[in-house]
């Protein structure tokens, strides 16, 4: 009787052996797909948060610049990079060639556009001498663009004022 049981046992184990060796090779097929989901989640998150720096950078290196907002022209004059289309000046360039590469490489763009009224009296608080001065506003949008590199896009807007002593 125990030489029978024994040959209708020995399928059982290779059966059990398939069954645990399929069962580990799902869970980790599984844990691979979840750790390529994870992976491009986090590359996106990076590349949002370095896009989204890179155009608040550019913001800030306008805002420090003074030659980046003349104040010439009227309301809706525009000063933008050499690539951005419909513009009355496209040579707007930064201290020491500041993100010189991105420019010329169309990841940045930017556009300085003169807002409505021409001129009007600086904010109180400005620490100056109101009387003296007036002020120009101005949008400045910045456009962070790596849509084609799987980089993403980002598009930010801020508002500038400049303080313009008056002539009278």
């Amino acid at each position: 009787m125990s030489v029978r049981r024994y040959r209708r046992d020995r399928g059982f184990a290779l059966i059990t052996a398939l069954i645990f060796l399929l069962v580990i090779t799902l869970l980790s097929v599984s844990a691979m797909r979840s750790s390529r989901t994870e992976l491009r989640m986090s590359s996106n998150a990076e590349a949002r948060s370095v896009g989204f720096q890179t155009a608040q950078a550019m913001l800030d290196a306008i805002a420090v610049h003074p030659a980046a907002t003349p104040v010439i022209g009227g309301v809706g004059y525009t000063l933008c990079t050499p690539t951005e289309a419909n513009c009355n000046r496209n040579d707007l360039a930064l201290a020491n060639g500041l993100f010189g590469n991105e420019i010329a490489t169309e990841v940045l763009r930017a556009r300085i556009e003169r807002m409505d009224p021409a001129d009007r009296p600086p904010p109180r608080g400005t620490e100056s001498s109101i009387d003296k001065f007036d002020a120009a506003a101005f949008e400045v949008r910045t456009v962070y663009d790596r849509a084609e590199e799987r980089g993403g896009r980002v598009t930010m807007v801020d508002g500038l004022l400049v303080l313009v002593p008056k002539t009278n």
